[in-house]
């Protein structure tokens, strides 16, 4: 048996014997639209729960449109200029839009990735705003919301007349799923604000992984519509190979759920049952150690307890970003806890991923494969490190009895963003 991985920007073969595989993880079929400008203009024109962009803006209203950052394959490329057309079909003069890219806590993007992101055309005409969670000074207060969440806000968003979210619906490990008003919360909020928010996912009972009424996702929407109200949302749900399949519009909440459901459709995989070995490659949300931890949690959903999570990243930027996580997923959650509770932990968001990968580590025997990612990282982690994915899954099976080895392994091929359904 030979698999194709997709490892960063290249390529990883993997071979294992034809017996010990139970099943190959992956969505059905789903076909994209031969158009997505048509797709993406018919949202807009019919959107779900609120009039059409035009409707909702006057001349003279200054305008923030929010996007998603270089971790994220949403085409923001196709989806601005219909957007731009409405506002100027409403008379809003184009020096009153700005573009807000919604870091969360990643690094700003560079120039580079900015205009693939927009287009040339759009990043040489509008202000941009690249500015991230720890520039305090371009944040501002906007009272704290009744979770009690303080609305520390990028200056550019808490400022503007009307808001405008464009992004990308999936499975998501905390919020159930991305999309919606998260690109306001964590998006465009200060450190203190995401750390705020981040440490409530330190008490999740459960793998929040594709359950939209999760915990996370009605505190970010209770907090948005409270402090930051999200004006009109263009969402979009895409392939795995990165083609648009649906577009929804409109409301932050309401066409958020249609979006939800298309999501579920599109990256819903049928699992049969689970397995006592699952290697879960973590593309295509890969490129350091905590997007990887998406890949963790959708092999968590197909794992039998006590089984073996063989994570496959390439994460080609290591964990440059959170360089606390590893030692933070090494510690033990009620360790944690107590630090995030006293007010001690470093970093509140790093220290709750560190309690994440605690639980996984409490139910499965985790194994690391990366180039990015190394034997010291593994340690730090107290899990295994492999250099390759068949000697992981070699040392795996031996652990198993001669009778439950056959179909014992699982493989999820794009883990990062695979719905694991059981039937």
């Amino acid at each position: 048996m030979q698999n194709e991985f997709i490892y960063g920007r290249s390529r990883l073969q993997v071979t294992l014997p034809d017996e010990w595989l139970g099943e190959v993880v992956h969505p059905r079929p789903v076909v994209p639209v031969a158009d997505a400008t048509v797709l993406i203009a018919a949202a807009l024109a019919d959107p779900t729960g609120a009039p059409p962009l035009a409707h909702l803006v006057r001349p003279g209203q200054s305008v923030a449109i929010i996007v998603d950052d270089h971790t994220r394959r949403t085409p923001i490329q196709r989806i601005l200029p219909p957007v731009l057309a409405q506002l100027e079909l409403a008379g809003v003069a184009r020096e009153q839009i700005c573009l807000v890219v919604a870091l969360g806590t990643h690094r700003p993007m560079t120039r580079a990735e900015i205009v693939a992101k927009v287009g040339p055309q759009v990043a040489a005409r509008y202000e941009i705003v690249n500015v991230p969670c720890t520039a305090h000074d371009q944040m501002v207060y906007m009272g704290t919301s009744a979770n009690g969440i303080p609305a520390w806000v990028n200056r550019a968003v808490a400022e503007a007349d009307v808001r405008v979210g464009l992004g990308m619906i999936t499975p998501h490990m905390d919020a159930g799923y991305s999309g919606g008003a998260k690109i306001v919360l964590p998006g465009v909020c200060s450190e203190q604000t995401v750390n705020a928010f981040h440490t409530a996912s330190a008490y999740l009972p459960l793998n929040q992984l594709g359950r939209v009424e999760s915990p996370i996702r009605e505190s970010l929407e209770q907090f948005v519509a409270e402090r930051v109200p999200l004006d009109f949302v263009v969402n979009v749900v895409i392939t795995l190979d990165g083609q648009v399949a649906h577009c929804v519009a409109g409301h932050p909440v309401q066409a958020h759920r249609l979006g939800v459901e298309h999501a579920r459709a599109t990256f819903g995989a049928p699992v049969q049952r689970r397995y006592p070995i699952v290697v879960a490659n973590c593309a295509p949300y890969d490129v350091d150690l905590w997007q990887s931890m998406k890949g963790a949690f959708c092999g968590d959903l197909v794992a039998a307890d006590g089984g073996t999570l063989v994570l496959v990243t390439a994460a080609p930027e290591g964990n440059s970003t959170y360089p606390l996580l590893p030692t933070y997923a090494g510690r033990t959650p009620s360790e944690l806890k107590q630090e995030i509770e006293a007010g001690q932990a470093q970093d509140p968001k790093q220290a709750v991923g560190g309690i994440q990968f605690g639980m996984l580590k409490q139910r499965l025997h985790l194994v690391l494969v990366s180039e990015g990612l190394k034997q010291q990282d593994a340690d730090a982690m107290g899990i295994a490190y492999c250099d390759s994915v068949e000697g992981a899954v070699v040392g795996a099976v031996e652990q198993l009895s001669p009778a439950e080895r056959m179909g014992s392994v699982a493989i999820i091929l794009q883990a990062g963003i695979v719905l694991p359904l059981a039937e």
